[in-house]
């Protein structure tokens, strides 16, 4: 029996569930770029041909059933109405092919060719609206392919196919119903994804289409597609034969394999694996796999990242090895991290390796121009805990995210200069169990990083960089601002850092646990994650002011987090509110042609816009320590250990120390506050309220070091308070496409 996984190995709720809208794309020129380019006539002809000899293809073809060498034609029909005439001929040419040409001296290296035409289970469509199995197919065992989860646990069979087990796949259609190229590439996709999707180290993918007399080569690549012309299979029958054997190899690297990368079989599954790579030293190593982190993709082209979590096998310490496909006009990433190599909160990189091999090798030469060339890279970094979303207490996520927006200070000090522009939930991770101060939260992936130097100081906003549901509203502007957007800022990657945290209140519970997706909360962030970033503007803008919106946002948060953290909640968002005032205020509404650092009065308040937003933070998470007499567990410091299985372990934290905040003269005001609103609720008076040397009344008459609010700011906040018990309006379920999908 033949079983076709859409997913082999994973269930659908693992990508769908939970997913924060899409990665939106990292480089206009993708976009610009054509869906697939077509190959020279030539090019097909000349692929392959190391791989068989001349003589070799002589040699089959004199002693082939399907072949006649009389009539210099493949034994297929030249015209079919019944389709499985023509199946059943070109499955016999291909399988003999293989059977000559792809074989292996190698134990448990196989080819072998299946026809899915009448399987069971294989008939039915995918998700893109194909047959849910390509009607011919290589089985294919070896150190990166295993076969999937039987359907029947209770009746497993050896025979069950899945997208982790084939090595290529071929489409057979009648002349007469011959589809146009885009639909031959778009049915060819939908099946070259989930290979993709489910072999990690898969770096390029080629299939074949037939008719009774032409067959074309689609090739999918992290830069997009390709086709060639129609091939004549009867006048050209060595470029048919190089052809399969070249998809079919036994040879992984021919193939389209990395096999730096490799598996240990046993009983058909992966039971472990090894990553050769650059080790600290500069020496080539092997790294036993621990795991690979899951990452979900939904598209070929693009940076494809794969990460696998290491352990160095003298010395027993763990890395992570990050393998990605970045264009070849941007900067690598290892330059970058070398920079900012021992911050604390900032990822540290051990070893890389920038130019791993490039697209355009892969691709035709007469296309070169035709599409975005790609390299790939891999960059080995220090192991830390599981992404920001997996905390499993309040101290912990707090402590997280202030420590990574401590790390984030330090990237945009004046000796670095460098913004991240990509905040998001997969890009902070946990520290480790009993991580410093400074360190209980890392900032990673510096791919979307820009450093300002002499030559390029600043860069302008783009709604194309980054995650939709945590992009800033000024950079979502940029969408219809287009050239005249303002420069992306750390005040953008600040508000980013608030919609994190918004995020997380609204969509999961003081435990760690999600939230319904259906619930008020959930419903509301799934807004920010449109794909259109005007409609995603619009939805984020009811977040802010003195809406029934933002009056629903905090009563969610209070009434899910207490009140600590809908107080958080509520600074940080008149805090990102207020500046985003004042920018739009010294820009006008748009950039100033006429005055050269329209910014710099409010840029020169740098340090003061972090020391506050760090002191809303390290209040919180003195009041939700205070407020616990006896904590339970996941509220402690230093989280422990849970059942779930940790993504990362982190190393020993360093000793270097983040920049100490200046006391602000509001702190002791709004630990008081916050004391006064825990006594309102029935909470807990004994809330530590921060020294100071000065008195309080003498603190408040000091002349504030920020920015001033106006006075229409004021207003909006106090018509806000008025509208706290406004009725919130009925929750929104939103289409599943939306959902975020967490790395269990």
């Amino acid at each position: 029996m033949f079983s076709i996984y859409p997913m082999a190995g994973h269930s659908s709720d693992f990508w769908d569930e939970r997913r924060p809208g899409p990665r939106v794309a990292q480089n206009q020129v993708d976009s610009q770029c054509p869906s697939f380019t077509t190959t020279s006539d030539a090019y097909p002809h000349e692929l392959f041909k190391d791989v068989i000899n001349p003589h070799e293809v002589e040699t089959f073809l004199h002693g082939a059933d399907c072949y006649s060498v009389p009539q210099g034609r493949w034994t297929t029909p030249n015209t079919s109405s019944v389709p499985e005439v023509l199946v059943n001929s070109i499955f016999n040419i291909i399988r003999s092919i293989v059977g000559r040409f792809a074989n292996s001296k190698e134990p448990g290296v196989e080819r072998e060719v299946v026809n899915t035409f009448y399987a069971p289970g294989c008939s039915g469509t995918n998700a893109w609206g194909y047959r849910a199995s390509p009607t011919l197919l290589v089985r294919a065992t070896g150190p990166s392919f295993e076969r999937p989860p039987p359907s029947n646990p209770q009746e497993p069979s050896p025979y069950e196919l899945g997208f982790s087990n084939m090595s290529t796949y071929f489409s057979i259609k009648p002349e007469s119903e011959s589809p146009s190229d885009k639909e031959i590439v778009d049915e060819m996709e939908s099946y070259a994804r989930q290979i993709f999707r489910d072999q990690p180290n898969r770096i390029h993918v080629r299939s074949l289409t037939f008719t009774e007399n032409h067959a074309r080569l689609v090739h999918f690549d992290r830069a997009g597609s390709q086709i060639t012309p129609p091939i004549d299979i009867h006048k050209y029958p060595g470029t048919l034969i190089r052809l399969i054997a070249g998809l079919s190899s036994t040879n992984e690297r021919i193939m389209g394999l990395d096999d730096s990368v490799q598996w240990t079989i046993i009983d058909g599954r992966k039971a472990s694996g090894s990553v050769a790579t650059t080790s600290p030293s500069g020496e080539l190593k092997t790294y036993p796999i621990v795991e690979r982190i899951p990452m979900a993709r939904d598209s070929i082209r693009g940076r494809a990242t794969t990460c696998w979590r290491v352990q160095d096998p003298e010395t027993g310490e763990e890395y992570v090895v990050k393998d990605s496909w970045r264009p070849s006009d941007r900067s690598p990433e290892s330059e970058l991290l070398e920079v900012v190599k021992g911050i604390p909160g900032v990822v540290e990189m051990v070893s890389f390796e920038s130019c791993r091999g490039e697209v355009k090798d892969m691709r035709c030469p007469t296309t070169t121009r035709q599409y975005h060339n790609r390299i790939a890279t891999r960059i080995t970094t220090k192991s830390y805990g599981p992404p920001i979303y997996r905390f499993t207490s309040v101290v912990q996520l707090l402590s997280a995210i202030r420590d990574a927006i401590g790390g984030h200070q330090r990237l945009v000090g004046d000796d670095i200069r460098m913004l991240h522009r990509d905040i998001s939930h997969n890009n902070i991770l946990l520290g480790k169990d009993g991580a410093e101060k400074g360190s209980r939260g890392v900032l990673i992936d510096l791919d979307m990083a820009f450093r300002a130097l002499d030559a390029s100081s600043k860069v302008t906003a783009d709604q194309d960089i980054g995650t939709r549901l945590f992009q800033s509203l000024s950079v979502l502007r940029s969408a219809y601002l287009k050239k005249r957007s303002p420069a992306h800022d750390y005040l953008d990657d600040l508000e980013s850092f608030f919609y994190l945290l918004a995020y997380i209140f609204l969509s999961y519970r003081p435990d760690g646990t999600p939230l319904p997706s259906g619930d008020e909360g959930p419903s509301m962030v799934w807004g920010w994650a449109e794909e259109s970033a005007s409609a995603a503007l619009a939805k984020k803008r009811l977040l802010f002011g003195a809406g029934p919106g933002a009056s629903r946002a905090l009563r969610l948060v209070e009434d899910t987090w207490g009140p600590v953290c809908g107080m958080l909640f509520d600074e940080l968002r008149w805090w990102v509110f207020e500046k985003r005032d004042e920018k739009d205020e010294l820009l006008g509404g748009f950039p100033s042609e006429s005055v050269a650092n329209p910014l710099e009065p409010l840029y020169s308040h740098r340090a003061g816009h972090y020391a506050e937003v760090l002191s809303f933070f390290d209040e919180a998470i003195e009041a939700v320590q205070g407020s616990a007499p006896t904590p339970a567990p996941m509220h402690s410091d230093a989280p422990p250990t849970s059942s779930r299985t940790p993504l990362f372990d982190t190393l020993q934290p360093r000793t270097h120390s983040l920049p100490t905040p200046p006391t602000a003269p509001t702190q002791c005001r709004r630990s008081t506050r916050i004391r006064d609103l825990l006594q309102a609720k029935g909470g807990p008076s004994s809330i530590p309220i921060r020294s100071s040397k000065a008195p309080i009344l003498h603190q408040l008459e000091q002349p504030n070091t920020q920015l001033r609010r106006s006075t229409r700011l004021q207003k909006r906040r106090l018509e806000e308070e008025e509208q706290l018990e406004a009725p919130p309006p009925k929750a929104k379920r939103i289409k599943k496409g939306l959902r975020v999908t967490t790395r269990a």
